[in-house]
């Protein structure tokens, strides 16, 4: 059955004012789902859950999946491996049941165990998570995270475009009006395409008469291309770069030492996430009907419900109350039975006699 691991707190302390900050958004947290044997959790690059934290190990912790049972193994780690406050014993699995709230380091994550489908381009995915997470505490710290294209070679050398627009498209050519102009007799009027989509920048050839290159590769052109800053960008004679702090402070904290915890550096354990269907959840979080009907509200079924009862009980309370004294016809047909019984009495033992 697919894990689902969900990324319920981080801390990121990764900022030139040393200051800490907890990555985190506001509605559902993220994760990944897996479908595999064996699921890596570490700050190293090639693991499956990347945590960009250095209280995380670069190897912390392994999810086995063995028999359709999902264990949890402390790979060695130095500030180790928690299921809610036990710590485990290194190389020792324990059993993960659905709901565990799992501490590496500073990071609290949350294991699902359903049929939830399990995540496409996990590789994708996983870089995309972990670059989120960081993005998210430099935010929080006022770090700049805007992608920016830096010409490096050519005429217009030192010039720089902030792609600080998500989903824009910024195009560079030799046109006055492209978003990056250049002075470059080899480039075409709208040589190239920049879009930031979240923490990737894809790149295009819209038709340029001369094409780029993207380190060693062509462009293919009409179609999108994702553009890592490791690679250089070669537009007629013009050499573009880009530069991303988010994905260089990644780098930065996934090859730094591990960083030992301190009593009370922990953060709390958080509440699990619900389980539950949205309406289900409504259903049993609701507390019970009272005995009295509410003054206020009376729009729902079961306080109108609780009215009504109330009424029917006043009702039954009323007619009882009413049979309590005598009435003056009540007295006056018990006499003329007495009257009847008496005269019926006489008259047999008249007959008895006779």
């Amino acid at each position: 059955m697919p894990l689902t691991l969900l990324v319920r707190s981080a801390i990121v302390p990764q900022s030139p004012s040393g200051q800490e900050s907890r990555a985190g958004a506001p509605g559902a947290p993220p994760g990944l789902t897996f479908d595999g044997a064996r699921v890596v959790i570490g700050r190293g690059q090639g693991c499956d859950v990347r945590l960009p934290d250095p209280s995380v190990s670069q190897r912390h912790a392994t999810v086995r999946v063995e028999g359709g049972k999902h264990s949890l193994v402390d790979e060695g780690s130095t500030n180790g491996t928690f299921v809610g406050g036990v710590r485990l014993s290194p190389q020792t699995p324990r059993a993960l049941r659905t709901g565990d709230l799992i501490r590496v380091g500073r990071v609290w994550l949350e294991a699902r165990i359903d049929q939830t489908p399990p995540t496409r381009d996990l590789a994708v995915a996983t870089r995309e998570l972990a670059l989120m997470l960081v993005a998210q505490a430099m935010e929080d710290q006022g770090d700049d995270v805007v992608p920016k294209v830096r010409v490096v070679e050519g005429p217009d050398a030192g010039v720089v475009l902030p792609l600080i627009e998500e989903g824009r498209a910024y195009i560079v050519g030799r046109d006055d009006a492209c978003d990056l102009p250049l002075a470059d007799a080899d480039a075409s009027r709208e040589h190239v395409q920049l879009v930031r989509r979240g923490p990737a920048v894809l790149v295009r050839d819209p038709g340029s008469k001369n094409g780029a290159l993207l380190g060693e590769s062509r462009l293919a052109r009409d179609r999108d291309v994702a553009w890592r800053s490791a690679l250089m960008m070669r537009v007629g004679r013009t050499v573009l770069a880009l530069e991303e702090p988010v994905a260089q402070a990644l780098g930065a904290l996934e090859g730094a030492a591990d960083e030992p915890m301190v009593e009370g550096d922990a953060p709390p354990e958080p509440a699990p996430v619900s389980l539950q269907r949205p309406e289900t959840a409504a259903t049993e979080a609701a507390p019970p009907p009272s005995s009295a009907p509410s003054s206020a509200g009376m729009t729902s079924a079961a306080p109108i419900a609780q009215v009504r009862a109330a009424s029917a009980a006043n009702a039954t309370t009323v007619r009882s109350s009413s049979r309590k004294g005598w009435s003056a016809t009540d007295i006056a047909v018990l006499i003329a039975a007495t009257v009847l019984i008496a005269a019926s009495v006489a008259g047999l033992v008249w007959l008895l006699k006779t």
